[in-house]
């Protein structure tokens, strides 16, 4: 029989970020099925304690951000390139955007059908439904603000970053003091905005939360020449990353636990600028490919092994609540990889087939790296 294909790296240039976004994708996991390990009357204090885990989805913002004017910053100035640039995310991110929706809505039509509720019950009106598969869930409420694969509001937003990236772009390369020094300001007047009204940062709407982070990672991009003299950026990773982790699941203040998303990014991409990788980075980095397949698909093994059958059926205690979620575990790692192979991979290279935009012109200077564009993965996920 032939081999599975390995999972490998698209390129030896982003090992470390490839390595975040892995250790996005398993904080996020956590976030969302940590709370099964413990009884239920410990679950409320749990679950605001970890509620900072949610922040390293704004780590994937930040490090698409990067990547996307890494890859894309002067290959989007026409319009063949520009539509060439919005057809490979659609590419990358709208098959398993669509598979993941239609398995959601299956899996709680079973719900109904075997005539149980749950007190977040997704809207089934079409119009609410059809605004999901368009991605617009993150930019309009539609119904009771409840929808299926719940994460997928994240991908919208990234969508809303893509469409408006020329502009960065073009500000990055005009002036990139002034880009930061915008970014930084939109940071600090939308966390202050979220103050005053007492929301929590993740309580924000999707794109006002995106674009912070985002651009910060555009910014991070133009500013990489200063990057490369970043002095130890491995041990400074070392450093930040469980501080990071420390402070999200210690119910440390938002802005706090978000500077230091910034902090470990940045480090990421100047280790990377540098070519210096750590022997536990270039293992691992490979995983990095499985991030939107994991981010996509966690939510649906958690709904029905450790919700419904490990805690709804066998109402299992901490011990054998363990071994349920290894399995619940095993079965989203399968799943993603199974899905990124057979599934994702073949759409995209199918959508990229489309000739839609004629070619656009290569700018002198566009790239200094031997990453092919169609390959590169969204952050986000």
């Amino acid at each position: 029989m032939p081999s599975l294909p390995r999972l490998r790296p698209l390129s030896g240039e982003l090992l470390n970020l490839d390595f975040l976004r892995f250790v996005a994708s398993a904080g996020i996991v956590a976030y969302h099925s940590v709370q099964y390990f413990v009884p239920r009357e410990h679950r409320a204090a749990l679950g605001e304690r970890t509620l900072g885990l949610a922040l390293f989805v704004d780590l994937f913002f930040v490090i698409s951000g990067f990547v996307i004017a890494y890859v894309y910053h002067a290959r989007v100035g026409t319009f063949a390139g520009y539509g060439t640039f919005l057809q490979r995310r659609v590419g990358r991110l709208v098959p398993l955007h669509l598979l993941t929706l239609l398995a959601s809505i299956g899996v709680w039509g079973g719900v109904v059908a075997l005539g149980q509720t749950a007190h977040h019950m997704p809207s089934f009106d079409p119009r609410c439904i059809v605004q999901t598969a368009l991605l617009l869930h993150a930019i309009v409420d539609c119904g009771n603000g409840i929808y299926f694969n719940s994460v997928s509001w994240s991908i919208g937003a990234e969508m809303v970053m893509y469409v408006v990236f020329p502009a960065f772009a073009w500000a990055g390369y005009q002036a990139r003091s002034i880009l930061l020094a915008t970014t930084l300001a939109l940071v600090v007047s939308t966390a202050a905005v979220g103050w005053i009204k007492g929301m929590a940062w993740e309580h924000l709407w999707p794109v006002c939360r995106a674009l912070p982070s985002f651009l910060i990672g555009v910014s991070l991009f133009y500013w990489r020449d200063v990057l490369r003299l970043l002095p130890k950026p491995n041990l400074i990773l070392a450093t930040s990353l469980p501080l990071l982790i420390i402070a999200m699941t210690n119910s440390a203040p938002d802005v706090a636990s978000l500077a230091l998303v910034y902090i470990v990014v940045a480090a990421a991409i100047a280790a990377d600028l540098q070519g210096s990788v750590v022997s536990v980075v270039e293992r691992f980095s490979p995983l990095g490919q499985l991030t939107y397949s994991i981010y996509m698909w966690h939510m649906i093994p958690i709904m029905i092994v450790m919700n419904s059958i490990g805690d709804r059926i066998l109402h299992a205690g901490t011990g054998l609540m363990l071994a349920v979620g290894a399995v619940c575990y095993a079965i989203i790692f399968v799943l993603a990889y199974v899905s990124l192979v057979f599934i994702e991979t073949p759409a995209r290279r199918w959508i990229d087939s489309w000739k839609l935009f004629a070619a656009a012109p290569g700018a002198a200077g566009a790239r200094t790296h031997p990453i092919r564009a169609e390959e590169i993965q969204p952050a986000e996920r």
